[in-house]
């Protein structure tokens, strides 16, 4: 007999998996969440192996509301249909005298997720102008690994402007996939003065964490970073 292709069996995503595995579909691909790893096959076998085998001891112990919660955390809050889903599923297992609870309490927790959202653009808008008016700035960066084995690259900024005036804030943080050289440090810092319209001609000092990726002589970031 001819061997079945996964191609042709018609696999369809169970919207149950997202809660229970913290994975999603991204086109026609499953995606985990918690360390952004593509499944290859749309089965739960599949997808339950990758869960236990990586984030098993690390996640089971969030259960009911709180692990709707990590999801609301984990997923962009404008994908609002995707969350309403997730909730529905939840709300679907809980007894008939709670339901209404807890309806109430997770739309409500969506809806201060919006609210945060727009505060934080709101934050990012008045953070842009006030390093807009800086006559000179500086940089500080720190890359480390977060439980997920997904390397988090952390920039800081401090500007003055021509009257004194001092401004000193958490600029962003960037999630790193790949690897961490010099390079790909240099890349998503460019990303991140893109984004806030920050004019590299007023940088006067760098200061990073002191490893080879930062300060390498040839490939380390302040190297790459200064030749751009």
């Amino acid at each position: 007999s001819k061997k079945r292709k996964v191609d042709y069996e018609g696999r369809k995503f169970n919207n149950e998996w997202c809660i229970k595995y913290f994975i999603v579909q991204h086109n026609k691909d499953v995606v985990c969440l918690i360390c952004q790893s593509t499944i290859a096959v749309m089965k739960e076998y599949n997808i339950k192996r990758h869960y236990d085998t990586k984030h098993s001891a690390s996640y089971d112990s969030i259960v009911g509301q709180s692990r709707v919660d990590k999801m609301q955390q984990m997923v962009n809050f404008d994908d609002g249909e995707f969350i309403k889903s997730c909730l529905e599923i939840f709300i679907e297992n809980v007894s008939p005298e709670k339901k209404n609870l807890v309806e109430q309490i997770s739309l409500s927790r969506f809806t201060m997720a919006r609210r945060i959202d727009d505060l934080s653009e709101n934050i990012e808008a008045s953070l842009k102008d006030r390093i807009s008016k800086c006559s000179a700035f500086s940089i500080a960066l720190d890359e480390s690994t977060d439980v997920s084995d997904t390397a988090q690259l952390v920039v800081f900024i401090r500007g003055v402007t021509d009257n004194f005036e001092v401004t000193e804030e958490f600029l962003d943080m960037a999630s790193m996939h790949s690897t961490t050289t010099g390079q790909n440090i240099c890349e998503e810092v460019t990303k991140l003065m893109n984004k806030f319209e920050i004019d590299s001609s007023k940088l006067v000092g760098i200061t990073t964490d002191g490893a080879p990726s930062m300060v390498g002589k040839n490939n380390g970031f302040v190297k790459r970073f200064l030749d751009v």
